[in-house]
């Protein structure tokens, strides 16, 4: 076989003319584009930029989907005699966004782009309106998993038609775009969830998302056209899809996040209906990878792991995962408790971190494109979060303004420097036929590591009340704070006076200290893994079997 090394040295295979094995990361060279339309580089048409828009459209109403309900929920679930589901009410929709996006990945690459991201669309609309229209929690809850079936595949999507938009080189800065109007759902959506609860009823919650999405669909379907790959008939391409991979990959990720969502809520870490469904979920898991490596096409190939940049800058992305969800869980519960503040008041107080987060993930993805190095950014990213986790363990009830706001402003600029740049790095040492299993790999680990960023902190902070309570006089407190109930008792800290208000407040501090020390620690875990990245020069030609459909071969880069 003869090799072509690359300036990152890893290799493309021109013409197999033996049997000998490549090395792990080589891969046959896909038909590239016409040379002249190569080196100019991708043309930004207004047939882009609308198509972009529509990203940006569709990252924007899922981010508010996922926040708005936060403020909701307690009405909705008092309206519809759901407070026995309140866990359910609010995490169903997690459930189905987290384990569906490797299935999107495979549909994306047998049937292209554009009817899975319409179809994903459409079914987020349908959940919404479900959702909108529920008249008791089951048809609530039914409505909430139809929307995460549907908005799992719009986050996943959005990053892959990114990549087969933009070449490598140019996709961080792209990415820090579609995460700008993300994070802009994410700090509006708590705002509207409260306004709508207060001036109307909580059913247009869910009925907004439905003028949303339809200006989405109106900018998409004319303009989005893109080609499907190879061609083949519905026969062989439903042939291809892994059903056995999919099926124990969506039952064992549901079976651990069941485990994980009710574990401590609705019942305890150590009893056998959460450590059951945890146990069957991660066994699955495993039988899930052993039928990876034996598939013929597999929706999560195990040579995604197998370059050791790729397989550490994955770890990365659940690391950063957690760290932004841990920032989110843990920081307005120390303002309600310790500092005393009103939930939206809570909310309003973690502002700094999205705020500095977004330009910070912006500017990383414009130093990539610049200079096309990675790596420094993901170590001064690290650097710079966990000394920001370091910084919070000092948090207490005479913490200054200014302090903790600049603690917040560290911890938003360590989670947006890799935020933008690890799709680009694992992409660097894969082959463009693997754009999709890579992204939707990344999109699941992402979503995954979010629910971990909530339940670890949760464990964390609940067994250290436990182990403080003796140093609660009033019996009636300690009993409230026992076995999981300081997180719902942190409204009430306020009311509290004397001693025993002193008494709990050393108690939620010293447990907020040792969860930030945790936290610290992991975040540590990712700069180390920093060192097993190896850099690789990022592409910036566009090779992809998925671009926009048009005459000539430039347009098709545009």
């Amino acid at each position: 076989m003869e090799q072509q090394k690359t300036e990152g040295g890893d290799y493309i295979a021109d013409e197999v003319t033996s049997s000998k094995e490549p090395p792990p990361v080589a891969q046959q060279q896909i038909e590239p584009f016409q040379p002249d339309a190569a080196e100019e580089g991708v043309i930004k048409g207004p047939r882009f930029w609308l198509v972009f828009l529509g990203l940006c459209l569709a990252g924007f109403i899922s981010a508010i989907d996922i926040n708005i309900i936060f403020t909701a929920l307690p009405t909705i679930s008092h309206e519809l005699g759901g407070e026995g589901d309140y866990t359910w009410l609010g995490n169903s929709y997690v459930l189905a966004v987290t384990s569906i996006q490797p299935f999107y990945g495979q549909l994306a690459d047998i049937f292209g782009r554009r009817y899975p991201f319409i179809v994903s669309i459409a079914i987020f609309t349908l959940g919404s309106g479900i959702a909108g229209g529920s008249k008791n929690t089951a048809m609530f809850i039914a409505g909430r998993l139809v929307q995460g079936l549907g908005g799992g595949g719009m986050i996943m999507l959005i990053d892959l038609i990114v990549c087969d938009l933009l070449p490598l080189r140019e996709r961080s800065t792209y990415l820090g775009v579609v995460l700008g109007a993300c994070a802009v759902g994410s700090v509006i959506g708590p705002v509207i969830g409260g306004a709508i609860v207060t001036q109307t009823t909580w059913r247009w919650a869910f009925y907004i998302n439905l003028p949303v999405c339809a200006l989405t669909l109106a900018v998409v379907i004319p303009f989005f056209n893109t080609k499907a790959g190879k061609p083949l008939g519905w026969f062989k391409s439903l042939a291809r899809i892994d059903f056995v991979g999919n099926f124990l990959f969506i039952a064992s990720v549901t079976s651990v996040l069941i485990g994980l969502i009710s574990g401590g809520v609705q019942a305890p870490w150590n009893s056998w209906r959460t450590i059951l469904p945890l146990v069957l979920g991660f066994l699955g898991l495993g039988a899930f990878f052993v039928q990876q490596a034996y598939c013929k096409e597999p929706i999560m190939p195990l040579r995604l792991f197998t370059h050791r940049t790729s397989a550490t800058v994955y770890l990365q992305d659940f690391i950063v995962s957690i760290g932004l969800q841990w920032c989110v869980y843990v920081l307005p519960l120390y303002f309600q408790s310790v500092r005393a503040t009103s939930a939206l008041d809570a909310g309003i107080n973690i502002l700094p971190i999205n705020a500095f987060m977004i330009p910070t993930g912006a500017l990383a993805g414009a130093l990539l494109t610049k200079f096309g190095r990675y790596k420094p950014l993901h170590w001064v990213g690290f650097s710079v979060l966990s000394v920001s986790f370091a910084l919070f363990t000092l948090l207490s009830k005479s913490t200054s303004t200014v302090t903790w706001a600049w603690f917040e402003i560290l911890a938003g600029i360590g989670i947006g420097l890799p935020l933008t740049t690890q799709l680009p790095a694992i992409q660097a040492v894969l082959p463009e036929s693997d754009a999709a299993v890579s992204t939707s790999t990344y999109s699941f680990i992402r979503s995954f590591g979010f629910v971990w960023g909530a339940t670890i902190p949760a464990v964390v902070f609940n067994s250290r009340v436990d182990a403080n309570l003796n140093v609660v006089s009033d019996p009636i407190v300690r009993s409230a704070l026992a076995d999981g109930g300081a997180y719902g008792f942190a409204i009430n800290v306020k009311y509290l006076t004397g001693k025993t208000l002193q008494q709990t407040l050393d108690v939620y501090t010293s447990s907020l200290r040792i969860v930030w020390f945790v936290g610290f620690a992991i975040s540590v875990v990712g700069f180390l893994l920093v060192f097993g990245e190896k850099h690789v020069e990022l592409r910036e030609t566009l090779e992809t079997d998925y671009g926009l459909t048009s005459e000539t071969n430039r347009d098709t880069q545009a």
